[in-house]
């Protein structure tokens, strides 16, 4: 007789797996060996397939054979083997604009103990809609155009377990990376570089991500580069003293109100000399 308690053990342990799985967007799909990844196929559609026809050509190769297309450009990052222990790749890592300035970020969790974020909309830049609308007023302020005339790049490309990395892990991924970002200045023609909070810590480290932040360096001779607080992080001073507005006339409303001026106008100086050193060449 079937132990009831044993399946219901073993279905509450799957189910436990899935959800791991759906947090994470980790699917582990298997292959017979030998077999490409699933991600390396092309599938082409033909108009006509000729179901259940006999091959009559005798072995003869057939013309108009379809030719292998290579990878999508926004896609690269899928068939990149550079980081083994890389759980999966960001769909869309890549989104093209028209003015040559690309801003690096992450999306990917790196925390420690933190659920794994992963983007549902191709048309998503950053987490939250807020963090975006902040970046696009401070872009519009001092560009005079929409955020969304920028390349924007996840830095690194793919997602990891941040419960298994150490900080030589994300050092290695970001160095590994680095090519993607070469990769996208020489096709684009990139003039200028934004390297936004938690992609400027996992290069250099949080202490020197500080030290470096509203600086100007260049990324590749002649391509300058400025490291900038996250839209997040310049975001959390805005919420604190919206979150405090009913207490308009209290010192600690009145000290978040001046945190958050000093973030902005600091943020919004650094931009203006960046802008400086690209406006001619964008």
């Amino acid at each position: 007789m079937i132990d009831r308690t044993e399946i219901l053990k073993e279905l509450k342990g799957i189910l436990q797996d899935f959800r791991f799985l759906l947090q994470r967007n980790s699917f582990q799909i298997l292959k017979y060996q030998g077999e490409p990844e699933p991600h390396e196929l092309d599938l082409v559609w033909k108009e006509n397939w000729n179901w259940g026809q006999k091959q009559l050509t005798g072995g003869k190769k057939e013309e108009n054979a379809p030719v292998r297309t290579a990878p999508k450009e926004q896609d690269r990052n899928f068939i990149c083997k550079l980081c083994s222990d890389r759980l999966s790749a960001i769909r869309h890592f890549l989104i093209k604009g028209r003015k040559k300035v690309l801003v690096l970020h992450y999306t990917g969790e790196t925390q420690t103990g933190k659920p794994a974020y992963v983007k549902t909309s191709p048309q998503r830049i950053f987490r939250t809609a807020e963090a975006e609308d902040l970046f696009d007023r401070m872009i519009q302020k001092e560009f005079g155009f929409s955020m969304r005339e920028f390349y924007y790049q996840e830095y690194p490309a793919c997602i990891f377990s941040q419960d298994r990395s150490s900080t030589a892990d994300w050092k290695t991924r970001v160095e590994n990376c680095e090519v993607q970002v070469k990769d996208t200045i020489e096709k684009e023609g990139i003039q200028g570089i934004v390297l936004l909070g938690t992609s400027a810590a996992l290069v250099y480290g949080k202490e020197e991500a500080s030290k470096r932040m509203g600086k100007t360096f260049e990324f590749l001779p002649g391509i300058p580069m400025i490291v900038l607080r996250s839209p997040e992080a310049i975001l959390a001073s805005e919420q604190k003293r919206k979150s405090l507005s009913g207490k308009n006339e209290s010192s600690e409303f009145l000290e978040a109100k001046q945190k958050e001026i000093e973030v902005k106008e600091g943020v919004l100086s650094q931009l203006k000399i960046f802008h400086e050193s690209v406006k001619d060449r964008i």
